[in-house]
């Protein structure tokens, strides 16, 4: 049976269970096969359970949705961030799949893909975010190959217009990049694991982490995925799970979970399938968050509510 465990979440005593994940990873690849079996190369499918108990409402953290906006559905998503360029607020999204990465420019309102740069196809790419410069830097999952792109050599008019500035190499605990966010300071990393890396913006050399956990530091939550930054805390979604998670950047202690079960409901998805929530953007001129997830059809404007 999977434990429980008691989490503090804003000074009430939750309840909250998380299903210990287990990965399960292919040791052969192909560039022959679907789509999904291009995911399930790289992830296999987890089972996971969740219990919740009655609480009052004030209790209990708030996803309010403020809109809905069309995705595309054929975007296996891996990076989610905001931009605002030219006076105009934009998506800038990564997608994953081996022969079918990309780092795309998107328009808010319609969905509509403006830009796009086409990965090679043996990378798998991963995460993505706005740096210093004006430059953004997406990582790759097995590669250990950062690419930085310039953000403004780009054009309107033409596709595959990003101009890839140069690549890095890189290493994580577990040799792989999933999430990637910038704080200004550091550039923020994850792995899959339960340790959430900070990087040096100019070396991209680790200079320090910290381990994702609950129970009072007892239990670390391990696949961390997507990552943004807000208001002095890290946001993360976890793999194969419908939560959003609050992080202490200081010592990786999750303060407070954001349910988004509704929102997967709503999107039509088949998370077994690996259509799972991943993508959270941060606008911080509004306030609020935008998330979507792997092959969905809608991204999210929502307002996350920590318990009074």
């Amino acid at each position: 049976m999977l434990p429980r465990f008691l989490v503090r979440v804003c000074g009430v005593a939750v309840i909250v269970a998380l299903g210990l994940l287990v990965l399960v990873m292919q040791q052969e690849s192909s560039r022959s096969i679907s789509p999904q079996q291009n995911y399930v190369e790289k992830k296999q499918a987890v089972e996971m359970t969740s219990s919740r108990p009655t609480r009052r409402a004030t209790e209990v953290p708030l996803v309010e949705v403020l809109a809905k906006y069309p995705h595309d559905t054929a975007a296996f998503t891996q990076g989610f961030t905001v931009v605002h360029r030219d006076n105009k607020k934009m998506f800038i999204e990564s997608t994953g799949l081996f022969g079918a990465s990309s780092l795309r420019h998107i328009d808010i309102e319609s969905g509509q893909v403006l830009q796009q740069y086409d990965l090679p196809t043996e990378f798998f790419g991963e995460g993505v975010t706005l740096g210093p410069k004006h430059e953004l830097v997406m990582l790759t999952w097995k590669n250990k190959i950062g690419l930085v792109f310039d953000l403004d050599k780009t054009t309107d008019d033409k596709l595959n217009s990003f101009t890839l500035h140069r690549e890095f190499k890189f290493e994580t605990v577990t040799g792989e990049g999933w999430g990637i966010t910038y704080d200004g300071r550091h550039f923020i990393v994850s792995d899959g694991s339960s340790t959430i890396m900070f990087w040096d913006p100019f070396t991209m050399k680790e200079v320090r982490r910290i381990d994702v956990m609950i129970d009072d530091g007892k239990q670390a939550i391990s696949h961390i995925n997507e990552l943004e930054v807000a208001k002095g805390f890290i946001y993360a979604n976890v793999w194969y799970q419908p939560y959003i998670l609050k992080i202490n950047p200081k010592t990786g202690a999750v303060v407070t979970i954001f349910d988004l079960s509704k929102l997967v409901a709503d999107a039509g998805v088949d998370a077994n399938s690996g259509a799972v929530l991943n993508g959270i953007a941060y606008d911080d001129v509004d306030d609020v968050f935008y998330v979507t997830g792997k092959l969905w059809k809608l991204v999210y404007k929502v307002r996350l509510v920590d318990p009074a």
